[in-house]
């Protein structure tokens, strides 16, 4: 059998469903019946590309439609095919799905518009085993045929199941799973927002624990908890209760509840919209969706996991339930902790009173009055050498000057000029000219050096010697004098007056003034005289043995 061309096998097909010629139907150039309406182009077609040489060719457009137009006739208006996506290619700009599917013999290349694309709940990869719905066209540009797509199923799976394992992967790469990124809630929660639907059994639930604690204060915040669109506006109340916790006086913590259903009817917190939502979410969040067997996306990203919204509730509010034996163990710790810090305190004060200063307070005032005595005495010491030393410098500055005096430079310079007159007078002419040459220059000298100006600057020298001096003697003596009154005002604070001021008194006998220190040391019929601060008062001891008459 020779190999026949796409007509003619289009044509053997076509005619094993019609079932041979009969009324509406033609026959083809081969003899085989073509049937009339759809397929009455494909047999116009054949008739064309198989007709005599002489007519006119085909363009490729013409081409191009006419094998689109069979295509369109033949094949069906759906088509599910399945095989492995490769080279997939997502186009960013437009949001169209271009790639390719194979099996082990062939493969097709295969566009989903945008628009189909944004229906998808997983993410398509190489690799996947897909099943696709669409039709068959030709793409006129290129030349070849094309899979148009309009749904993808995977196959062994379904489409949520692989976009809830896709996402969780994604978010634990991302690290938005790891125990160390979750907040610590707060250990006696007080405002509350609970984010749910109004009329769901989860809210009932959540009410019926937390209305065990009056105090709490809840804040409702209603959204669709299922269907197209859930998802977003659970991700927006997120945000929102962040955004506005401060007009509420502050949130504590953030409950997040559903009651159970199937994969579809909790998907809307299983989407990435909410898991983000719930990781950006500075305020602690708390999760109770579905029941124990269900676990959502936002589950495994928010701060806390509960299995039901009940054991949510009880999750915010079980501090709050051993509040009264927390509070009475505290208060058990402070009256104990008190109890320290008094017997501490009342220790340090036993130990003040028996110090020295309290038992005998005389012996302090004595000591600094000693002290302050020795501290005059030294000062007159100080101040007395200070003085002698300027009387020494003094007089010696007195011997220098009389040494440099007028009268002591005139004897010399008299003496001198003697001496040269003598050798003047035993010398020759020559050398009587020179000594009177070297008179003039003594005179000239004497001229200049004026005595009267070495004295004055010596005298002047003298007095800012004396002016340091007192001024020296003056600081010391008013330093020592501040010296002595601080001591004497320290005193009078330690001394006995100011003990009495504070309410104390001193009992001494009255004769002999000896101060008693113990009630040992009274007798009876001792008289006393006890001293306080504004006077004193005369007493007489009397025995406790003796009984009086009128008691």
């Amino acid at each position: 059998m020779g190999k026949t061309n796409f007509f003619d096998f289009k044509e053997s097909t076509t005619r094993r469903a019609g079932g041979g010629a009969g009324s509406g139907a033609s026959r083809g150039p081969n003899g085989a019946s073509a049937p009339a309406g759809k397929d009455a182009g494909a047999s116009k077609a054949s008739q064309a590309a198989n007709g005599p040489r002489g007519t006119e060719p085909l363009s490729v457009s013409q081409l191009t439609r006419l094998i689109d137009d069979i295509l369109k006739s033949v094949l069906p208006p759906v088509l599910l095919v399945k095989g492995e996506v490769s080279n997939f290619k997502p186009h960013g700009p437009s949001g169209h799905l271009y790639f390719t599917l194979k099996d082990a013999d062939a493969c097709i290349d295969c566009v989903m518009w945008r628009s189909d694309a944004a229906r998808l709940k997983f993410d398509v990869a190489d690799g996947l085993e897909l099943l696709a719905d669409g039709r068959v066209s030709v793409y006129p540009q290129r030349g070849k045929y094309q899979l148009y797509v309009d749904t993808l199923q995977p196959l062994g799976q379904g489409a949520l199941e692989l976009a809830f394992k896709q996402l969780r992967a994604k978010l634990e790469r991302e690290g938005l799973f790891l125990p160390e990124r979750k907040k610590p809630l707060p250990d006696f929660p007080s405002r509350v927002v609970i984010v749910t639907g109004t009329q769901t059994a989860a809210l009932q639930d959540v009410l019926k624990v937390l209305r065990r604690f009056p105090w709490l204060k809840l804040f409702v915040y209603a959204v669709p908890v299922q269907g197209d669109g859930a998802g977003g506006r659970i991700a927006e109340a997120l945000a929102h209760v962040n955004r506005t916790a401060a007009g509420i006086g502050g949130a504590d913590l953030i409950l997040l509840a559903r009651g159970g259903g199937s994969l579809e009817d909790l998907w809307a917190f299983n989407e990435e919209a909410v898991a983000r939502a719930v990781a950006a979410s500075k305020i602690p969040v708390v999760t109770g969706i579905g029941h124990e067997v269900d676990t959502s996306i936002a589950d495994l990203v928010a701060d806390y996991f509960a299995h039901t919204p009940t054991e949510a509730a009880q999750v915010i509010t079980r501090n709050w339930r051993t509040a009264p034996e927390v509070v009475e163990a505290a208060s058990l710790r402070l009256g104990r902790e008190l109890r320290n810090v008094m017997a501490h305190a009342r220790g340090r004060l036993a130990a003040v009173e028996r110090h020295e200063a309290f038992r005998r307070p005389l012996d302090r005032v004595r000591s600094l009055q000693q002290h302050l005595d020795h501290q005059h005495t030294t000062l007159r010491h100080l101040v007395a050498a200070a003085v002698r030393v300027a009387q020494w410098r003094v007089g010696e500055l007195h011997t220098r000057l009389e040494q440099v005096g007028p009268s002591f430079v005139i004897n010399r310079f008299r003496t001198r000029l003697a001496d040269a007159r003598q050798r003047l007078m035993r010398g020759a002419s020559g050398r009587l000219l020179r000594s009177h040459e070297r008179v003039g220059r003594l005179r000239t000298e004497f001229v200049r050096v004026d005595p009267r100006n070495r004295i004055r600057v010596l005298d002047e020298r003298l007095r800012t010697l004396q002016c340091r001096l007192d001024c020296a003697v003056d600081v010391l003596q008013r330093r020592r004098v501040e010296r002595v009154e601080a001591l004497a005002r320290f005193l009078h604070a330690v001394g006995p007056e100011q003990v009495l001021r504070r309410g104390y008194s001193i009992t001494m006998r009255k004769k002999g003034g000896a101060i008693l220190r113990a009630a040992s040391e009274v007798r009876p019929g001792d008289r006393l005289l006890t001293r306080f601060s504004d006077g004193q008062v005369e007493s007489v001891a009397e025995d406790p043995k003796q009984p009086k008459l009128f008691e």
